[in-house]
């Protein structure tokens, strides 16, 4: 998986490629914890190029939004491809971690 970082102003994205998976663990860790500086307050997961989640890689979320929430920062995913939204949905994360969403009410209307 490769993983590339974003700053804006106080807000960090992470775009994720690949399989976010058990493997990955540890450089999802480490990137989250270098970016974690005192001036970033909302870190944004960008799943756009994620196409498949595992059972770990939905924990170390989960963990990560507690990390953050607990330090009085904002973490939401982004963009997630309709696999990947549906384990999240799934493993009912999207009720604990806010979900981006890229306009998908605009592209049914010009599909309809």
């Amino acid at each position: 998986m490769k993983i590339t970082q974003e700053m804006n102003n106080k807000k960090a994205t992470l775009k994720l490629e690949g399989n976010f998976t058990y493997t990955q663990r540890k450089p999802f860790q480490e990137v989250l914890k270098s970016i974690c500086t005192d001036q970033v307050e909302e870190v944004v997961i960008d799943l756009s190029q994620v196409t498949f989640l595992d059972s770990a890689a939905l924990g170390l979320l989960m963990i990560s939004h507690r990390q953050l929430d607990a330090e009085k920062r904002k973490f939401s995913l982004a963009y997630p491809q309709p696999t990947v939204r549906q384990i999240i949905e799934l493993a009912n994360l999207h009720k604990t971690i806010p979900m981006i969403d890229a306009g998908v009410s605009s592209l049914a209307k010009k599909s309809a």
